[in-house]
Order: structure tokens, then sequence, then C-alpha cells
């Protein structure tokens, strides 16, 4: 076999690789495949051009071609790790929410009952005439026998 057809073609690998996930669009170039591209064919890409790059290597071995397949097979554990991780978080994110709505249906309860409680205050002031509001200062006019008067019929109560 001849050393170009051993080699590591980059060109090839990048144009059937965009052919595979890109729609058909023979204008653009390989460096917009590439950021077009997910990040884990980049970073392939990169790694078959530093094979190539290594100075008087014309054909790979067996050991370099065993040794880049272990580093893509090393890069595809740690994507699948990455994937992990962000299931891990996603269900995360669903857990806290469930909780987040678990702790809002009781706080809207307490609240109901918070209302109710105020409007039986309420009920409860209208029927004996009582108010929350302090009474108003009488007028100098009035005696003080009317102020009597107003403290016996009206008798404020103040709530905080």
């Amino acid at each position: 076999m001849s050393s170009s057809s051993l080699k590591f073609n980059i060109a090839t690998l990048q144009s059937l690789s965009a052919l595979a996930s890109c729609p058909d669009d023979s204008s653009r170039s390989n460096n917009e495949y590439n950021e077009g591209a997910p990040r884990g064919i980049c970073d392939l890409y990169e790694i078959l051009e530093a094979v190539n790059s290594i100075p008087g290597v014309h054909e790979p071995t067996n050991t370099e071609a065993s040794l880049v397949l272990d580093l893509a097979r090393a890069k595809r554990d740690v994507f699948l790790a990455q994937k992990e991780l962000a299931d891990c978080m996603i269900r995360e994110n669903e857990v806290f929410a469930s909780l987040l709505r678990v702790r809002a249906a009781a706080a809207e309860k307490m609240i109901d009952q918070t209302d109710i409680g105020l409007g039986c205050m309420r009920v409860v002031f209208r029927d004996h005439g009582w108010s929350h509001i302090p009474p108003s200062r009488p007028s100098q006019e009035q005696g003080p026998s009317s102020l009597r008067g107003l403290h016996r019929r009206r008798s404020g109560i103040i709530l905080n």
C-alpha cells in the first residue's frame, strides 16, 4: 500500500462527516463545518491533525493507530460522563422543582387559613361594633361627657 492511502486524510473525514450531519451546501469550507459540528467530532479532527503533523511520520503504525483509538475511546468516556452529569443535574432540578411546588402548596394553605381567621375576626368586630381603627380626637366643642359616651359606645382595638 502507498503512504498516501494509509495517511489519515483530514479533509476527506471532515467533508464526509459534514455531509452526514449538515444540510447539503457545497459552498461552505471545512472550517465552517467544524464550527457547526458537535464538539466531540471537532476534537477527533484535532487528534487526527496532531497525528498527521508529527514530523517524519508518513504512514501511521499499528501502535500509533491503537493510541489514536485509545484516545478516541477516552474522549468518548469523558463525553459519556459529562452526559451522565447533565442527566443527574436535570434530575436534581426536577426534584427541587417538586419540592418548591410542595412548599408553595403548604404556604398557600397557610395563607388561606390566615384569611379565614381574619375574616372571622372581622365578623366578630362587626357584630360587637368594635373597630381596629382608634377613635379620632373629638373637637374642642364637645365636652367631657360626650367623650365618655364615645368611649363607652365604641372601644378601639389596635391589631398588629
